[in-house]
């Protein structure tokens, strides 16, 4: 050792700077050599999952690098600069607990590994579902570029660079933030074969073949309920990565776009970004978009009653309420009920289950009927039985009153020879009426709401006593 030291002392000094940098430039050949294997990224325990799962995938004989850096001397002398900034982070403490990382299309593209014209001329059918590559690559939807790695993302599991289903239907199926149909239009068949199999469903065969050849659309019935999700994003969800709220751009194309090109953000935000810092899965935004049943016990569990019954009790909630109806005018003095003010809900006199109709098909029912013992939950005993009749009969009465009146008033009008009067003699028959069908649809004869009830009434009277 002494004689070395001896020897390096006897040198000129241009030697011994040759010497230092013929040492540094074998050491750093080494040290690129070691840290260009793949081994060397697993010794990071944070990649060991990663790691794990390139080792049991289809890219277990690629180098790391090949793919996590961009192809050419440029891109790998970036790289290389870019992991001793990471390994400086490291010894520090600054680097978090799940790496992010993106590959760009160019090291997939490269000749040696996949060609872009066998990719965009092969049909593939992945988990049942028809694929082609030729109207992914490259396109934007929205903002979003789509890449390779937006599809083939590690995600879960064991597999690298496996494909996550839920990608495709968080394109395919969620409606656009800023417009009514979905981002991308296709159909069940873009993807799926008609089911060559009768599918049995209880008492029920189904051919989808049959249905084809009707010209039935698949998404428009049967499985509408399957493929529509809204676009929105809760704000909280911003905070999973940032330390404030929603981002102040509402677009979502510029959204889109920050958050999966790189070149965008560094325009749009002034600051240098690297590909690594903005690996963002869709569904962590959106969630998660499920798609397709694996049972469905009946068919009125595919169905939307809504979509034909709807606001089947708009009449008794607008009198309850005290809204106003289109002939009577709103008057704050009469159309107060007690019970809205107190929150009485609708199962709070509708108690008793009693059957629609007598028949014997499921499907006529229960319905929760009103009966005059509700009222003594919150009142004494005997209340409803008192009061009801009570309300009901000077209801009902008024209403024959001025039902018998209308009818006379469109007797009327019809053996009325001035064209003028008739007109007019049949306007107040028309609006009585309105109000009078809006009382007898309610049903509860003014239980509901009584003062609102004999104010409409009254409103009904005044139209076919006036002589105007």
């Amino acid at each position: 050792m002494n004689s070395a030291i001896n020897i390096v002392r006897q040198m000129k000094w241009s030697v011994r700077i040759l010497l230092l940098i013929v040492i540094v430039i074998f050491f750093s050949g080494g040290a690129i050599v070691i840290t260009g294997q793949p081994g060397f990224c697993n010794s990071c325990h944070i990649m060991n999952p990663y790691y794990e799962s390139w080792e049991h995938s289809n890219h277990s004989k690629v180098n790391c690098l090949d793919c996590h850096l961009q192809p050419g001397f440029g891109g790998y002398v970036k790289g290389k600069i870019n992991g001793l900034a990471q390994a400086v982070a490291c010894v520090v403490g600054r680097v978090g607990t799940k790496p992010n990382a993106t590959v760009d299309d160019a090291s997939c593209m490269r000749p040696e590994c996949h060609s872009t014209e066998e990719l965009e001329t092969k049909n593939l059918v992945y988990s049942g579902m028809k694929f082609t590559h030729q109207v992914h690559i490259e396109n934007v939807v929205d903002g979003i570029k789509i890449s390779c790695g937006l599809c083939h993302s590690h995600f879960e599991g064991r597999e690298h660079f496996s494909v996550n289903k839920e990608i495709c239907f968080t394109c395919h199926f969620l409606k656009g933030s800023e417009r009514d149909s979905r981002l991308v239009q296709t159909g069940c068949r873009s993807c799926h074969e008609v089911p060559d199999k009768l599918i049995e469903r209880g008492f029920v065969t189904i051919n989808h073949a049959e249905f084809v050849s009707y010209n039935a659309s698949c998404d428009d019935s049967c499985h509408k309920q399957e493929i529509e999700r809204p676009a929105q994003v809760s704000a909280t969800v911003c905070l999973n990565c940032h330390d404030y709220g929603i981002e102040r751009e509402p677009n979502s194309v510029k959204l889109h776009e920050v958050h999966t090109d790189p070149e965008k953000l560094e325009v749009y935000t002034g600051h240098k970004h690297t590909t690594h810092a903005i690996k963002v899965e869709c569904f962590a935004c959106h969630g998660k978009v499920i798609h397709g049943r694996s049972e469905v016990t009946s068919v009125a569990a595919m169905m939307d009653c809504q979509d034909c019954h709807s606001n089947t009790h708009e009449v008794q909630r607008s009198i309850y309420t005290g809204e106003a109806h289109p002939q009577e005018g709103r008057d704050a003095k009469h159309v107060l009920s007690p019970m809205f003010l107190t929150h009485v809900e609708c199962n709070g006199c509708h108690i008793e289950r009693v059957r629609k109709s007598t028949g014997t098909l499921d499907s006529f029912g229960e319905v929760a009927k009103a009966v005059p013992r509700s009222c003594d939950k919150c009142h004494e005993p005997g209340t409803g039985e008192q009061y009801i009749p009570f309300w009901q009969g000077k209801i009902k009465g008024l209403y024959d009153k001025i039902l018998a009146r209308v009818d006379k008033i469109e007797q009327l009008a019809r053996l009325e020879t001035n064209q003028q009067l008739a007109q007019k003699s049949k306007d107040r028959a028309e609006q009585a009426r309105a109000i009078l069908e809006s009382v007898a649809n309610d049903g509860s004869w003014g239980v509901h709401n009584f003062k609102y009830t004999e104010a409409m009434l009254n409103k009904a009277n005044g139209i076919v006593n006036s002589t105007e």
